[in-house]
């Protein structure tokens, strides 16, 4: 599928909601107006009919705008003067004007809007006689609603038939909902240009944030690990570029780590291998006498397939399908004390002493051999210092496994104290520099922490592993 430009999908998405939001806001409008213009003419026509069926009409005569003398009702029927005025027209059965209310006047505008008006009654009298419901009539410009009812008009004991026709000019309330129409209309083109501004000048500086963290992940990409300088406008997008630098500076450290590994690996495996190579050319030569020769190259290869078996494990720890098997519920002090067994004859050697504090049933989740592993280098770098004795110590303490493993040897150097877990890091009588590494990594993957400290003429590796 072609992927859509988050720019030109900004802008149609704006001017779309703000366009369609008017045209929903304009059609409510006009509903709710005409809703409320009907609902308003209907009530006053319904009280004006009212006004009507509750009156006797009885004769009068007086002079008509039509020229000829009509009547005129004896007990007049109420007027409004409101927003909505309604007006009173009587026609008589044979469909002629008999009168109209007396604020009509006798100007030909209002001539033709009786006579008009009048007309359509005669034209639709059915209609207005079956249903009794409002009529909708248009007059040259004019709006009007329209009611008709059956009356009666009395004269000499007599009663005659006639229509009480009543109506109102809505026109200014229509003209109102034009005006707020227009008014409507504008405020839509006004507000859709200022959108349609906006979301240009947004998405373009959008477009610009992108193409600049993009520019820095491709540089990043290439190899050069820099900070991208410079604030963007947004907060997001910002932020966004303060986690892109602290990966750059996490892929540099981490090249520069695994530059340094490649070195102190290298360095490593050359000085046994030139051991040997020296020893096999003075075998060549007879320099040197077979089983001392053979000797050495025995110890140099040992010492290398040792170091090349530390870098294979680490390597393989924490990668992805090498996660040292299933995991299980361990016993701690159990595995602790099946690796001090296996350093009790090197501790009986070196005249060193083993005290244990151990603690039974304290379980963890994780891989029996690694953690053997990794309490093994612990103990095997103790033996490397310690003077007489070794400690260990287990406990529980709240919901975390604690093993504590002390030497009295001679207290880390300062400078060491904070590089003894790094990879190929040697202090003064160190091995390969991979035993401690290889320890935090193990105690890492099992979501637990390592550190060592000075204490009162102590050194104590502190391995915290959780429940």
């Amino acid at each position: 599928m072609q992927p859509k430009s988050f720019a030109h999908r900004l802008i149609l998405n704006f001017t779309f909601v703000v366009f369609f939001g008017f045209l929903a806001v304009y059609f409510l409008f006009n509903s709710l107006m005409d809703n409320h213009i009907r609902s308003e003419a209907e009530a006053e026509l319904d009280r004006e009919i009212m006004t009507v069926t509750e009156t006797e009409i009885v004769p009068q005569f007086r002079a008509t705008p039509w020229g000829h003398v009509d009547i005129l009702w004896g007990t007049p029927v109420r007027t409004t003067r409101e927003i909505l005025n309604v007006n009173t027209i009587i026609v008589g059965d044979d469909g002629r004007v008999l009168l109209t209310n007396p604020f009509i006047s006798s100007e030909e505008e209002d001539i033709s809007r009786v006579e008009a008006l009048v007309g359509y009654f005669n034209a639709h009298k059915g209609q207005f006689q079956e249903s009794g419901k409002m009529m909708r009539v248009n007059h040259e410009g004019h709006t009007f609603y329209m009611r008709a009812t059956p009356h009666y008009l009395a004269q000499s004991g007599r009663l005659f038939p006639i229509y009480v026709l009543m109506y109102t000019d809505i026109t200014p309330a229509m003209n109102l909902k034009m005006s707020m129409n227009h008014t409507l209309l504008i405020l839509l083109a006004v507000s859709g240009i200022l959108t349609l501004g906006s979301s240009i000048l947004l998405a373009s500086r959008f477009k610009k944030s992108i193409e600049s963290i993009s520019a820095h992940a491709q540089i990043i990409g290439s190899g050069n690990f820099e900070r991208a300088s410079g604030n963007l406008k947004y907060l997001e997008f910002d932020g966004l570029q303060g986690r892109m630098n602290q990966m750059a500076a996490m892929l540099g450290a981490y090249e520069a780590q695994q530059k340094q590994f490649f070195q102190n690996a290298s360095h490593e495996l050359r000085t046994p291998l030139m051991s040997i190579q020296g020893y096999a050319e003075g075998l060549q030569l007879d320099v040197f006498e077979g089983p001392v020769a053979a000797e050495v190259i025995l110890e140099e290869s040992k010492k290398m397939a040792d170091l090349i078996n530390d870098i294979l494990y680490l390597s393989k720890l924490g990668t992805e399908g090498n996660s040292g098997g299933e995991h299980e519920r361990l016993d701690v002090g159990l595995i602790v004390g099946d690796a001090l067994k296996r350093v009790e004859v090197l501790a009986d050697t070196a005249g060193i002493q083993l005290v244990c504090n151990l603690v039974d049933d304290l379980k963890i989740l994780g891989n029996r051999d690694r953690l053997e592993r990794a309490i093994l280098n612990i103990l095997t770098n103790a033996l490397r210092y310690a003077n007489t004795t070794i400690t260990v110590e287990c406990q529980q303490l709240g919901d975390s496994i604690q093993v504590a493993i002390s030497n009295d040897g001679p207290p880390i150097l300062s400078a060491d104290l904070s590089h003894i877990f790094e990879r190929f890091y040697k202090g003064d009588g160190g091995n390969t520099g991979l035993g401690l590494a290889i320890t935090k990594e193990i105690i890492q993957e099992m979501g637990g922490s390592i550190f060592a400290e000075n204490l009162d003429k102590r050194v104590r590796f502190l391995v915290v592993l959780p429940t």
